[in-house]
C-alpha cells in the first residue's frame, strides 16, 4: 500500500505541471518610430532611437513612440508547441534597450529631450495602418480615436522610468482582452508610448536598427489535457495498478 501511495503522489505532482506548463515566446518589433510636437511635420523612422518625453521649460516638446509587432510568426511557434486552441496567454511584456539612460544626459541627436525620470504609459491602438517612414506628429491623429473614425486606444499600464543608467528594462503590460485576442489571431499589434499628464519623463530607447525591442508573451496549456498528457496519465494509472497488483499478490 505504501508503494501505491507513493506512485499516486508522483502522478499527482507530474500531471498538473504538464497540464499547465508555461513557456515564453518573444517577437522582435517590426516597425518603430517616434513623433515630436517640436517638429510636427518631420518623420523620424530612420533614426536609431526613439523617445517618450514630456515638455520642459528648456525643451517644450512632447514626444511619443510607436511600435508595431507582427505576431503571425509568434502564433505559428506557439501552435507548433501546444496545438491550435490548446493554450492561453497569461502575461505580456515589453523589453526595451537604451544606450543613453542616465538622468541629465543630453542625447547626441538634438531632436531628443534630456534623459529624465518620470511616468509614462503604453497604449494599444486598434489602427495598425501607419508607415514607419511616413507618420508625423501632424498625421498621428489619423490612427488615434477621434470624430469620424472607429479607432480605439486601450491603456496597457502606467510605468515609472528611473533614468538610473540601466541598459535594459522590461515592462509588464496589462493583460487586456484585445491584446490577448490579437496574439491568438496572429494579428499586428501597435503600441503607443506617451508621457502621462504632468510627467517629466525623458525615456530614450533603441529602434529596430540597433538592439530592437521585443514583445514577450507567456502562454500556458489550457486545462483540457493534450494527447501527451493523456498518454502519461495512462502510464501513471497503469503503474499504480501494477504496483497494487504486486502488493495484492504478496498478501
Amino acid at each position: 500500500m505504501k508503494h501505491v501511495s507513493q506512485a499516486v503522489l508522483i502522478c499527482a505532482a507530474i500531471l498538473p505541471a504538464l497540464a499547465t506548463r508555461a513557456a515564453i515566446y518573444s517577437q522582435q518589433v517590426g516597425a518603430d518610430t517616434f513623433v515630436s510636437s517640436g517638429q510636427p511635420a518631420s518623420n523620424f523612422g530612420t533614426q536609431g532611437a526613439m523617445e517618450i518625453a514630456a515638455p520642459t521649460a528648456a525643451q517644450p516638446r512632447t514626444e511619443m513612440t510607436l511600435m508595431r509587432f507582427d505576431t503571425s510568426a509568434l502564433l505559428a511557434a506557439i501552435n507548433l508547441d501546444y496545438g491550435p486552441g490548446n493554450w492561453i496567454v497569461t502575461s505580456v511584456s515589453l523589453s526595451l534597450f537604451s544606450n543613453v539612460s542616465t538622468a541629465g544626459q543630453q542625447p547626441g541627436n538634438p531632436s531628443f529631450n534630456k534623459i529624465a525620470a518620470g511616468n509614462f504609459e503604453f497604449d494599444l491602438l486598434s489602427n495598425n495602418s501607419w508607415s514607419e517612414t511616413g507618420i508625423t506628429w501632424n498625421t498621428l491623429p489619423d490612427i488615434l480615436p477621434g470624430s469620424g473614425n472607429n479607432n480605439s486606444l486601450t491603456p496597457l499600464g502606467t510605468f515609472f522610468w528611473l533614468a538610473n543608467g540601466s541598459a535594459s528594462s522590461t515592462w509588464t503590460l496589462n493583460l487586456d482582452a484585445n491584446l490577448a485576442d490579437a496574439i491568438h489571431d496572429g494579428s499586428q499589434i501597435t503600441i503607443l508610448g506617451q508621457p502621462t499628464a504632468g510627467s517629466t519623463v525623458g525615456y530614450l530607447f533603441n529602434t529596430l536598427i540597433l538592439n530592437p525591442g521585443t514583445l514577450n508573451v507567456t502562454v500556458e496549456a489550457v486545462p483540457e489535457p493534450s494527447c501527451g498528457t493523456l498518454v502519461i496519465s495512462f502510464m501513471c494509472l497503469a503503474g499504480c495498478a501494477k504496483v497494487y497488483g504486486r502488493n495484492k499478490d504478496v498478501r
